[in-house]
């Protein structure tokens, strides 16, 4: 993929539908995902186990893009968002809002993503 905003939507997406595999797949194998409070990942496989986790562990997930813009060159986008779930422990909804910016490898996958979010 070369179109920033696409990538992001296709991860939404995967996320939302519990698909981990996927979701890591938009990254470069050798990515970095630094979003507080989660300690920075590196790496495909370590989004892979991240990703996995959470999926296993939620329920009702949505994640909504409220704004997202790409330079002219398709290689770093920032976007605003909104992300939400359900815990299957016990039922915990959260809601959180954040920004991301995120930069694309030569492959068009995702090689950085820099976030901030807060709970709602």
């Amino acid at each position: 993929m070369s179109d920033p905003v696409a990538v992001l939507r296709a991860f939404g997406e995967a996320v939302v539908r519990g698909e981990p595999a996927v979701a890591a797949s938009l990254f470069t194998l050798d990515a970095t995902y630094e979003e507080p409070p989660v300690p920075m990942l590196r790496g495909r496989a370590a989004l892979l186990d991240f990703l996995t986790d959470f999926a296993d562990r939620h329920t009702d997930v949505r994640f909504t893009i409220s704004r997202a813009f790409a330079n002219s060159a398709q290689t770093h986008l920032a976007s605003e968002w909104r992300f939400a779930y359900t815990r299957t422990e016990d039922g915990t909804q959260r809601v959180y809002e954040g920004m991301s910016i995120v930069e694309l490898g030569a492959d068009g996958l995702m090689a950085s993503w820099r976030g901030i979010s807060a709970l709602l």
